[in-house]
């Protein structure tokens, strides 16, 4: 019964998200404030519908519901309440639900947060909304029913992936939908400026937070997924260009080339037709992901077995270029920059070439991800591309990216002085090339290797000198008595007065600590051993004594550990217990590893095999700066906090000419 409820919410959420569609658009064609008004609300019932049904599924995962199909494919009875409830979306048709319950939260908060502020194209952005909306709830209840009936009912379920028994899988998909489908956003808002006639940057200036706030979801999601891999697959690394992992990338590659192309369009207000491209591109690039991952075209060990749902996304992304592209080319004349002299070496042009790199880098990953899909469909053949492709492209123009990063500090609007150029980059590319030079000649290492750590020299000299200047503030004060209150208020002026140029440096420099994580893979050192009991082996700055097997129980899986001393100069620094985990419902050991962490690098151990005779086959990982990786993290969420903090100028005046108004 309680299930049939949840399945009734979805077909009234569906009935609900048309009114809104046409309420709405009859509202507009017709100036009727009420019909908008009305389609505002539908808002709102649409996410409540929709709430429904998804708890209704988390209920029938709590009560091993097993007359539910997907409950009995992605649960079991041994499976701890925690991954129950995770379970949800654990499988194809959970996600999409958990992506509807996303994205209709969005809509309610879009529907009653701007209803005053951006009226005007509020009406226009939630149909493009809706419409988005509709389609997913009609493949939901079409072809991707989460709460479909099985019968007869099992006594047992078939259980959660053991994959997915891992508390990555409780934070990485929710951010990674929160990243996906917030882009949707500052889609809507672009096409509903296109729909309304009446173009200005009030769309890119409102959506600016919106596309901050999913990309931090998406580096969250990538960095979590990264994780994940890391500690769960046991290959001693966390990415590996796999088709899913790119599907996330590409996103936020075109994302991050529109958070910087959006400052030209508010300071300069120009490449408002990049915006306009970078904001679909996003957009497309999520609904991609999102067949890649649900349609089983590609192999990976994230995405979902084969569905039906592959073809219709696949129309669905041709529908949304058709009318992206087909509406833009209507309204080019009105995106048509005024014309604002600017000089060759200028800010500008800085940021129009990274748009270049950055689209460069995504195309790179679309080719390498979808040509083999293309060739085994087109000519039968069987390809694949792996990492040494992507590494080839991508390094050349993470440079360039790195380097332009470091020289925009010094360029400025309009046009920007060679002479000044020249002296203001006199230091740090001097020092830049001979730490390139020292590192070349005394280090076993790729040309890459050389170029990106002169690059991130040269690109960190530029960003710490930023935020030293911020947090110094202004000149020193005279008299003793006040001197040190007065610097003090200052520098916390100082630093609140341009948050959002703050919060991009330390973005910025999150970037080149993550670039020392990667750097860190140069100097990587991978071993394997068969161990007996009571042997030493030698790897690195470590010794590895292997003293025994055990066994045990640990939740819903029988536990084979390998118990592994460590030693460092003599000295027993840890016990590391990677282990071969057996869960009822596979029918293949998993791999648990064992780390021994530092800030310097990881000993990361894994076991490949158990043998007969006592003795196991043990991988031992020596895995430099890899926890930089992790770190960056924490100054991406602050980086991006403080921008989230900055509201523009243009939006403050508009606030207060509607409150005058009012």
């Amino acid at each position: 019964m309680i299930v049939d409820i949840g399945y009734y919410a979805l077909l009234a959420a569906i009935t609900m998200t048309l009114y809104g569609i046409l309420a709405g658009t009859a509202g507009i064609l017709k100036n009727n404030g009420n019909l908008i008004q009305s389609s505002r609300y539908a808002v709102l019932s649409t996410f409540s519908l929709v709430a429904v049904s998804y708890f209704v599924l988390t209920y029938a995962f709590i009560t091993d519901d097993f007359s539910v199909d997907f409950v009995a494919g992605h649960s079991s009875t041994d499976l701890p309440l925690f991954y129950k409830i995770t379970g949800v979306w654990g499988g194809m048709e959970g996600s999409l639900l958990l992506w509807e319950f996303i994205l209709s939260l969005y809509i309610a908060i879009i529907a009653f947060r701007y209803h005053k502020s951006n009226k005007a194209i509020l009406p226009y952005a939630l149909i493009v909304l809706n419409l988005i909306s509709f389609f997913i709830l009609f493949m939901l209840i079409g072809w991707s029913n989460p709460l479909a009936r099985l019968i007869p009912t099992p006594l047992e379920g078939q259980g959660l992936n053991p994959l997915l028994q891992n508390l990555g899988m409780v934070i990485h998909p929710p951010l990674l939908y929160l990243g996906f489908v917030g882009v949707a956003v500052p889609y809507a808002f672009a096409m509903g400026s296109l729909l309304r006639g009446k173009i200005d940057n009030e769309w890119a200036l409102v959506t600016r937070r919106w596309t901050l706030v999913a990309w931090l979801f998406l580096t969250a999601g990538m960095g979590m997924g990264g994780q994940w891999a890391y500690v769960e697959l046991g290959w001693g690394g966390y990415w590996a260009w796999d088709p899913v992992e790119n599907s996330s990338l590409m996103p936020w590659l075109t994302a991050t080339a529109f958070l910087h192309s959006v400052i030209v369009q508010e300071k300069r207000d120009s490449l408002k037709i990049w915006n306009m491209l970078l904001v679909t591109a996003t957009f497309v690039l999520t609904i991609l992901g999102t067949f890649i991952t649900r349609s089983g075209v590609l192999n990976s060990v994230h995405a979902f077995a084969k569905s039906p749902i592959g073809p219709a996304f696949l129309i669905f992304i041709a529908l949304i270029l058709t009318f992206s592209l087909g509406l833009l080319f209507i309204r080019q004349d009105m995106l048509t920059s005024k014309k604002q002299e600017a000089g060759l070496i200028s800010r500008e042009n800085s940021f129009l070439l990274n748009n270049v790199l950055f689209v460069g880098m995504a195309f790179t990953v679309l080719y390498g991800t979808l040509f083999p899909l293309l060739a085994e469909g087109l000519a039968d053949k069987k390809l694949s591309i792996q990492a040494p492709f992507f590494n080839s492209i991508m390094a050349p123009l993470a440079i360039l990216t790195i380097f332009l990063m470091g020289t925009t500090q010094f360029l400025g609007w309009k046009r920007t002085s060679r002479k000044m150029l020249a002296k203001n980059m006199l230091i740090p590319s001097t020092t830049g090339i001979l730490f390139m030079i020292a590192g070349a000649m005394t280090l076993d290492v790729p040309w890459q290797f050389i170029f990106l750590a002169g690059m991130g020299y040269f690109a960190g000299y530029q960003v710490l000198m930023e935020l030293i200047r911020a947090v110094r503030g202004g000149k020193k004060s005279k008299g003793q008595a006040t001197q040190n209150e007065e610097q003090k208020q200052k520098r916390i002026k100082s630093l609140l007065r341009n948050r959002r140029k703050q919060g991009s440096a330390i973005i910025h420099l999150g970037v080149l600590v993550f670039l020392v994580g990667i750097l860190g893979n140069y100097f990587g050192h991978e071993s394997s051993f068969t161990f007996y009991p009571g042997d030493e082996k030698t790897v690195g700055d470590y010794t590895v004594q292997f003293e025994k097997l055990e066994e045990s129980k640990a939740r819903n899986a029988d536990l084979v550990t390998v118990k592994l001393n460590i030693f460092k100069e003599g000295q027993h620094i840890t016990t590391l217990n990677p282990a071969k985990a057996f869960y009822p419902t596979s029918t293949q050991p998993m791999t648990e590893v064992s780390i021994y962490r530092t800030l310097k690098e990881d000993l990361y151990t894994s076991v490949a095999t158990i043998n007969n005779d006592g003795s196991a086959t043990i991988n031992v990982y020596i895995n430099p700066m890899v926890n930089f990786i992790w770190v960056s993290s924490f100054f991406f969420i602050v980086g991006t906090l403080l921008c989230l903090s900055y509201k523009s100028p243009q939006l403050k005046s508009g606030a207060k000419a509607l409150k005058q108004e009012a």
